[in-house]
Parts: structure tokens; C-alpha cells; sequence
């Protein structure tokens, strides 16, 4: 996966540009990749009218995260074949 790039004005410091999560929607299967490249399973629960927020809620341990997209996460969505049918 390639991550694109926003210059934040301030030299050569680079932060990953936002990602777009408006098509993601409570319910959906994610996956979440940190920054640091550690990944994991969630479920969308909630996100904000702007869907730049999300509350997501891991897989395994079911510990709930509040993720903005500026803060470097990535989120990919699982295709519907891929979901399980009971959470």
C-alpha cells in the first residue's frame, strides 16, 4: 500500500494526508493499520457526520478506539464475502 502525503509547512516533517472514511459505515469489518505498521480486525460503530472521526471496536479483545483520520491510522474495508454474519 502506498501512502500519500500532505507537507505540514514546516520543513521536511511529513504526516500521511487523511484518508477518506466516508463510505465506511457502523457495522463494516476493517481492518486498521497503525502507523508504527501494526494491524488488527475492528468493526465501525459509530463515526462523525464528517466521518473524520470513528469509535471502532477491535476484534479478540473488544477494547473500543477513537480514531481521526489525520493521526496517520489507515483503515481498510472488507469486502461483504469477507464479513462474518454474527459479530
Amino acid at each position: 500500500m502506498v501512502r500519500s502525503t500532505r507537507d505540514t509547512g514546516s520543513g521536511d516533517i511529513r504526516v500521511p494526508a487523511p484518508q477518506d472514511w466516508t463510505l465506511l459505515q457502523p457495522g463494516d469489518l476493517i481492518e486498521v493499520i497503525e502507523p508504527g505498521g501494526y494491524s488488527y480486525e475492528a468493526r465501525v460503530e459509530t463515526k462523525t457526520e464528517q466521518s473524520d472521526i470513528l469509535w471502532i471496536r477491535s476484534h479478540g479483545f473488544g477494547t473500543r478506539h477513537l480514531l481521526h483520520n489525520q493521526d496517520g491510522t489507515r483503515l481498510q474495508a472488507r469486502p461483504p464475502a469477507e464479513q462474518p454474519r454474527n459479530p
